[in-house]
């Protein structure tokens, strides 16, 4: 008797030193996958400043770019963007830059004006009688009557045919914004036709602005209000300019527009906040396109110029990283300060798989949380199973879909602690079923940019949560015909007893559709905004989960039944 107590005794303790390695080696596993998911720098719906820095590698910064300006003699280039290095950078600024300008205005005062060598604008500088040092933005210097008449005879002996056409806007009226140029206060408009016509002089006009601005000129002048309109819009986004910037500048920035869409976007952006344009004229100098920063800029709002501000602070090339990777920048939650330095310090290992390859990075970091909820579901199973194996027919059945689940709900609860803004949803302002991504400039010529139906970053969540709660109810079945197969009734009854539980096999079905048309309200009440995919993809994994456990683990078990039975 005590032999046998002996044995039991060492068996018991055998099985606890087990059990207690098995814990030990799932926590293990499960500790060395978190610190690699938590080691790589991705994020669904933003970038991470790391990604940017290795991105910005090689690449010019801006008081490299304004030391290019400032060697060539450009000090009107140079200027904003060493404005924008203040703005953006932590570090103390350079005063050798700040001098270096100084000593440029001092050699040539009409660079004060002029922002560097323009010669059209120069020879206009000098005719001019009355030049104020505290307003050197092209507009203001063109507002004196005075100033105004010497252009204009300066222009009017050119032989562009262009320049021609754009001063005889000069005589229309009917104006909705401005006051003709022959009125009292027609100042302003003809201020900005005279800096139109001497940017077309310049060549400083580049045909995706000059060709509609002419074409408009051409309705306009034969009575056509649509065209005149357009024509205003145009005058009105390089008033705005103007107002902001020199000569020099207002060319640069001119340049930089491939349509009219993006130079009135442009003015909207300053109109709104006059202090964003050193950031606005270094974000054009830098980006890859300008239509990819304006539609980056009016898609994320404030967060996008805040992003803006800290690619320029590390380089051109986050600046290009940036619009490609088309979200704001990360900002961690509270809880990441909190973890240890090493885990956040090892990111700096990943940043450069993370910027060259973005979709691997993001996978690999999903895996490894995973991985981490299908360790820890292994080490819940040896505390509650206490080591033991499960049956064989349930462990066939199940085929540890419990580790499935768990690893996938693990994922998602350390994504979003990691990045709580994947929740944030923005309404659907129209009250439809589609994704408005952006809606620059009001009117008929706004920048706008919609689609439908697409799989973005909210989608893929929405199908991921369905997709889960569909394997719960999938789990739930395989589990009430494991219930059944367990009793020990004959075949008649077990056949009974699954035709009883048919309405819970539909569940899926059920839940499906219910998360269709939950989904669907949502979108109608502006609650979310998400397309149809992620609606209409609860009733099809429904569909999907049903049929598979259905045809796959319930027919073939009615079957034996039967065959039993017989």
């Amino acid at each position: 008797m005590s032999s046998t107590q002996e044995q039991r005794s060492r068996s018991a303790r055998r099985s606890l030193w087990v059990r207690l390695g098995l814990i030990t080696l799932n926590l293990l596993a499960a500790l060395t996958v978190l610190w690699l998911g938590m080691s790589i720098p991705s994020y669904f719906r933003s970038v991470s400043p790391l990604v940017l820095e290795a991105a910005a590698e090689g690449t010019p910064r801006l008081p490299a770019q304004a030391e290019a300006h400032l060697d060539a003699g450009r000090p009107g280039l140079a200027q904003p963007l060493l404005q924008a290095e203040k703005q953006v950078s932590r570090k103390a600024p350079d005063p050798s830059h700040d001098n270096q300008v100084e000593r440029l205005l001092q050699a040539n005062p009409l660079y004060r004006w002029s922002g560097g060598p323009a010669p059209f604008y120069e020879q206009f500088l000098r005719m001019a009688g009355f030049l104020r040092g505290d307003e050197t933005s092209t507009i203001p210097t063109l507002l004196p009557a005075e100033h105004r008449r010497v252009l204009l005879g300066f222009l009017e002996q050119s032989p562009n045919r262009n320049v021609q056409r754009i001063l005889s806007t000069r005589s229309l009226g009917g104006w909705q914004r401005f006051y003709p140029v022959y009125s009292t206060s027609g100042h302003p408009l003809e201020a900005v036709i005279l800096a139109t016509a001497l940017l077309e002089q310049s060549s400083a006009l580049p045909e995706g602005i000059q060709r509609p601005l002419l074409d408009a000129i051409a309705g306009a002048l034969e009575g056509h209000a649509a065209d005149l309109n357009r024509l205003e819009s145009l005058y009105i986004g390089i008033l705005t300019l103007g107002r902001h910037a020199n000569w020099l500048q207002l060319a640069s920035l001119m340049g930089q527009f491939d349509s009219p869409q993006q130079l009135l976007f442009a003015a909207q952006a300053l109109q709104e906040d006059p202090a964003k344009f050193p950031i606005l004229f270094a974000g054009l100098q830098n980006a890859a396109s300008t239509g990819l920063l304006a539609d980056y800029l009016a898609r994320h709002g404030d967060r996008g110029w805040k992003a803006l501000g800290v690619a320029l602070s590390m380089g051109q090339g986050a600046v290009k990283s940036l619009l490609v990777f088309d979200k704001p920048v990360y900002q961690p939650p509270e809880i990441w300060y909190r973890l240890p330095l090493g885990m956040r310090d090892s990111q700096q290992h990943f940043k450069g798989f993370a910027e060259s390859y973005p979709g691997a990075a993001i996978g690999l970091r999903a895996l490894s949380f995973t991985l981490c909820g299908f360790f820890l579901v292994g080490v819940l199973r040896v505390l509650i199973l206490g080591g033991r194996p499960r049956p064989d027919q349930v462990k066939r059945v199940l085929i540890n879909l419990d580790s499935l689940v768990g690893g996938v709900l693990v994922m998602i609860l350390l994504w979003v602690l990691i990045e709580p803004g994947l929740l944030e949803f923005q309404p659907n302002k129209e009250g439809s079923l589609q994704i408005n991504l952006a809606q620059v400039i009001p009117g008929r010529d706004a920048l706008t940019q919609e689609t439908s139906t697409m799989i973005d970053q909210v989608t893929i969540l929405i199908l991921l949560l369905f997709f889960v709660l569909q394997l719960l109810v999938f789990i739930f079945g395989l589990l009430k015909i494991t219930e059944v197969r367990r009793r020990s009734v004959g075949p008649d009854k077990k056949i009974e007893l699954l035709e009883n539980e048919e309405n819970l096999f539909d569940l899926g079905l059920y839940v499906g559709l219910g998360g269709t048309v939950s989904a669907l309200i949502l979108v109608v009440l502006n609650v979310v905004d998400a397309s149809l995919m992620a609606a209409y993809a609860s009733t099809l994994f429904g569909i999907i989960f049903v049929a598979i456990l259905k045809i796959g683990f319930l027919r073939p078990y009615r079957r034996q039944l039967i065959l039993q039975k017989a």
